[in-house]
């Protein structure tokens, strides 16, 4: 490539990896889900000492300049690799395994091929087909990734691989059918080209997982927001979100809707009498028995402490009576497994309600099934109790958005 030749392509990558080594190093430690970089940053260093012995062609010995440069340009790709499927959250294990294979027959071929039987043409065919195949299992891995919240940053980067992969099988089939390389820093346009093309891949691989992994941390902290971190439910801040669509949606269909709130009868005493700890695994099982007996558009939420509330759109009453019963009787189930003695049952009581009309208000819909509730707890508990006024059209002048 005229007015680019090997040493400043060389010395290029160099300032490139350093750079981008450094930052993945410091990105690495925004938050523990990045410790991949760490890696990715590795393969860049690791790249920028292969290319400063490359660049030092003319001033240090073949055994550094060509067998040791060479060898840790293979290390930091594969180094790199594995930082990207780590990341995309594949095992890693078989590639090390195959990484120190290829740098054992790498080092073992190049150690030939310069000091007994001296041949540039041929070390330049096997590091290409290596890095070739490198390149395309990356292509293929990544492309092959299901995750929808960063395909389009990964896919980008499978097609930087899967170009790469192909100038480097290119670089094979040239160099083995052209007069032999006697002076690689002097060879042709494709060996300069192969530089470029790693450098494309050393850019596309920093910048789209750092994209990537920004759209993973924002997603994490979405769902931190709106998922309680305990049982793994719905937060309060989510189900009022989730009820202002579906009032909308009953608003402008004029269909029913109703709620289900619940609360575990004395929840106190078992904190009193067991811990926190055990009170914790009892709101966790009591969570996931709901969550596992739920129709697939309900929505669950934990709502307070020890409370849990239920969102069934174009629900009528009777069905959520129907509903709460089956959950009732989910939870009063025998024993949760606490592995605590003597063992502990859990019953709760729960309140329905139910609204249909042009104007719900979120709120006292949430009253009624509180009134509801406390009606079963003040007489007896581990009951289902509708509220007496829910079935009804409700009235304009009474409920305000």
């Amino acid at each position: 490539m005229e007015g680019f030749d090997i040493r400043t392509l060389a010395l290029t990558n160099l300032f490139l990896s350093v750079l981008l080594g450094l930052g993945s190093i410091v990105f690495s430690r925004i938050d523990t889900s990045f410790r991949s970089f760490r890696q990715l940053g590795s393969g860049y260093f690791l790249f920028a000492l292969g290319f400063v012995l490359i660049g030092l062609r003319a001033y240090v010995s073949d055994f550094f300049s060509i067998i040791i440069a060479n060898a840790l340009i293979v290390a930091g790709f594969s180094i790199l690799i594995m930082g990207i499927l780590k990341f995309l959250d594949y095992p890693t294990q078989h590639c090390k395994n195959v990484t120190l294979t290829l740098i054992f027959l790498l080092i073992s071929s190049f150690l030939y091929f310069t000091y007994i039987n001296n041949n540039a043409s041929l070390r330049i065919i096997i590091i290409s087909a290596v890095i070739a195949a490198q390149c395309f299992f990356s292509s293929y891995k990544i492309m092959r990734h299901k995750e929808k919240l960063y395909r389009l940053f990964t896919r980008f980067l499978g097609y930087a691989f899967l170009f790469c992969g192909l100038v480097f099988s290119l670089r094979v089939y040239i160099t083995a059918t052209s007069p032999l390389v006697n002076n690689f820093m002097e060879a042709g346009s494709i060996h300069a080209m192969s530089l470029v093309a790693q450098q494309l891949v050393v850019i596309t691989s920093c910048f789209t997982l750092s994209w990537s992994a920004s759209q993973k941390l924002v997603h994490k902290l979405a769902i931190q927001a709106t998922i309680d971190p305990l049982t793994q439910v719905y937060n309060r801040r989510a189900m009022e979100e989730f009820a202002e669509k579906e009032i909308l949606r009953a608003q402008r269909n004029k269909s029913h809707l109703a709620i289900i709130l619940m609360d575990i009868d004395l929840f106190k005493q078992v904190n009193d009498n067991y811990g926190h700890q055990v009170g914790d695994k009892v709101l966790q099982e009591f969570a996931l028995r709901l969550k596992n007996s739920l129709r697939q558009y309900d929505t669950l939420a934990r709502y307070g402490g020890e409370e849990f509330l239920l969102l069934l759109p174009n629900t009528e009453a009777e069905i959520a009576i129907t509903i709460a019963e089956k959950l009732r009787n989910t939870i009063a189930q025998p024993v949760f497994e606490l592995n605590i003695s003597p063992p502990l049952s859990v019953t709760a009581s729960f309140g329905v309600a139910c609204v249909q009309g042009d104007k719900i208000n979120w709120q006292q819909l949430v009253g009624f099934a509180d009134n509801a509730m406390y009606h079963v707890k003040a007489n007896g508990r581990n009951k289902v109790q509708l509220h007496s006024a829910d079935i009804h059209p409700l009235k304009t002048n009474d409920l305000l958005i």
